[in-house]
């Protein structure tokens, strides 16, 4: 089972008009994708689908990120499948959410899968991963 994950993120500013400096948020939007085949056999892309039955990755299951002292920036639930590629088909479960921006280090986690470690940079360039044979998120 092969699992790809791409995650990206960018800095803004809350332009929140206050009188009090405002704290830059990390966007964080990814799509967890699943393999359903090398053939293009499969749902048209764009139409709902469904990861194969021996895969961890499910619809609802929670992405979370925290920052170096644990505490949970945020959290969302990974989305229904929709089918994307051609050739190679795969069910992508997306997710998007905003964090405080404001820690060197973040903890991104899937559920189901070991936690991992990037920096704000790393987020902000984006993350990928594909769902190794022991059933871990690597990087890609």
């Amino acid at each position: 089972m092969t699992a790809l994950v791409a995650c990206s993120g960018s800095a803004t500013n809350d332009t929140t008009p206050t009188a009090a400096p405002s704290a830059a948020t990390l966007a964080i939007s990814g799509r967890l994708s699943v393999l359903l085949s090398t053939d293009g056999k499969g749902p048209e892309a764009g139409k709902p689908c469904t990861p194969p039955a021996d895969s961890k990755v499910k619809p609802g299951a929670e992405v979370r990120v925290t920052d170096e002292e644990g505490k949970t920036l945020g959290a969302q639930k990974l989305q229904p499948g929709r089918a994307v590629g051609s050739t190679l088909k795969a069910c992508g479960l997306d997710f998007s959410f905003k964090v405080p921006g404001a820690a060197e280090n973040y903890e991104f986690s899937v559920e189901g899968f070991p936690p991992m470690q990037y920096s704000r940079e790393d987020i902000r360039r984006g993350l990928s991963f594909y769902e190794t044979e022991q059933g871990t998120l690597a990087q890609q």
